[in-house]
């Protein structure tokens, strides 16, 4: 890996962080200076940080990317606890985004680019529609449950599972066609 490719890695990770954070910080924009939840420079960071792991793991192995990966996951564990029972809250989003922005970055200094960056947008749409999924959830009523969980269960369970060709005593006839 080039000098250039490589610093394009690392600014998709940071870039990745950064565009979570920017949705992390938005939601809390009217919180005062210090009652913030982690937001951009947060979430860049730990976009950069997951980067940077995953390239040392390259030459340090694997434990040093799961140490990286432990401690951010103790510290941001450590501090949302500290957080929830400050608010009273018990909200898991931001450390569930904390975790999978260090995971995306690494994924961008290591793996597809495209991919990681389309999965934080992915994520930072999943987060930015926190009000609608949640009144969408609210809408929904059993039967369109029940009907499109039995339509997802026949397509990815029951679909696959049926064969792909006939068989049986008619599959081995010819179809007459008007030639003869």
């Amino acid at each position: 890996m080039d000098q250039t490719e490589l610093l394009t890695r690392i600014g998709i990770a940071l870039a990745i962080g950064f565009l979570i954070g920017v949705e992390r910080g938005w939601q809390e924009r009217d919180e005062g200076e210090g009652e913030r939840a982690a937001g951009l420079r947060t979430f860049a960071l730990i976009g950069l940080s997951g980067g940077i792991w995953a390239l040392l793991a390259k030459s340090l192995g694997d434990a040093a990317f799961a140490a990286g990966f432990i401690a951010l996951a103790v510290a941001i564990t450590l501090y949302r606890w500290r957080e929830s029972e400050r608010e009273g809250s018990f909200g898991a989003t931001t450390l569930i985004a904390a975790l999978l922005t260090f995971g995306l970055g690494a994924y961008a200094a290591v793996g597809d680019m495209t991919v990681a960056a389309a999965a934080a947008v992915a994520t930072a749409v999943l987060l930015a529609a926190k009000a609608w999924l949640h009144s969408w959830v609210k809408a929904l009523s059993w039967p369109e449950l029940r009907a499109s969980l039995i339509l997802l269960a026949m397509t990815f369970l029951a679909l696959p599972l049926l064969p792909d060709r006939g068989f049986g005593p008619n599959t081995r006839r010819s179809i007459p066609t008007a030639c003869g």
